[in-house]
């Protein structure tokens, strides 16, 4: 633990958990912070206004720290009215929907909805995937420079299945796939069991987050695929539509 930067935690929380404002000396007693040390980091929040000085001596939460504050409540607004949505795709088409996103050079699931099917895909929060071989990874880059994507992809494209594509022009071309008709698949590329579609989720041209919904292969066939493409694409441009009117502006699920 950097031992600085734990000080300053310590300071703003033992502020914003005060019904009242507090004094340098009151501040250092709570905290246990010694006074010679505390002095100068209080100056220091004051001047960057994450803390805010009294006429009285006293000292308060500042406007950047509420800023910081409203900044995570929006983010986490924005998850939920997606996966709203993403609850609306499940109703229409009876199957998992998921969310990811780029973390680590890899997909990272942060959200899922799951059917009443009774036999259905396990999936979980927090599962990471490969980039390539997942619908939803596709999605996540298909606004990537080539030179962006070899470097998240690195040189080791591991099959997971018989399917997997594993050569990097090839994967390429599907990129251009998902340019052209704004959706990805992953046929059997990570489980042999399941096949895939994913939709970009977008603000101000930049992709923020993927959504998809995946099919037990023995469920599967083009005719629900394609149902499931446009119940995809749909509720993407609903959730979009939050952004072009200013909600959510500020918001990043990253």
């Amino acid at each position: 633990m950097h031992k600085p930067t734990e000080r300053v935690i310590q300071i703003l929380m033992t502020l914003a958990s005060e019904k009242e404002d507090l004094s340098l000396t009151e501040i250092s007693e709570k905290t246990e912070i010694p006074k010679g040390t505390i002095s100068p980091i209080l100056s220091t929040l004051v001047d960057l206004k994450f803390l805010s000085k009294k006429a009285n001596m006293k000292y308060r939460v500042g406007i950047n720290s509420f800023i910081v504050g409203e900044t995570y409540i929006e983010a986490t607004s924005l998850l939920e009215m997606i996966k709203s949505y993403m609850t609306e795709v499940v109703k229409e088409c009876n199957e998992i929907c998921q969310l990811g996103i780029i973390q680590d050079n890899k997909v990272f699931y942060i959200a899922k909805k799951d059917p009443e099917q009774s036999i259905q895909l396990m999936s979980y929060v927090g599962k990471f995937l490969p980039i390539y071989s997942t619908a939803l990874g596709k999605a996540l880059i298909f606004k990537s420079s080539q030179e962006e994507i070899k470097k998240l992809i690195g040189n080791n494209m591991v099959p997971l299945t018989k399917h997997t594509i594993t050569n990097f022009n090839k994967f390429m071309d599907e990129i251009e796939q998902v340019k052209k008709h704004g959706y990805s698949y992953d046929l059997q590329e990570t489980s042999l069991d399941a096949k895939c579609v994913a939709v970009p989720i977008e603000k101000n041209e930049k992709v923020i987050a993927a959504m998809s919904v995946s099919v037990p292969t023995f469920r599967s066939n083009d005719q629900k695929l394609d149902k499931i493409v446009n119940i995809l694409l749909k509720y993407k441009n609903v959730i979009e539509s939050y952004f072009e009117y200013n909600i959510y502006k500020d918001a990043d699920l990253t």
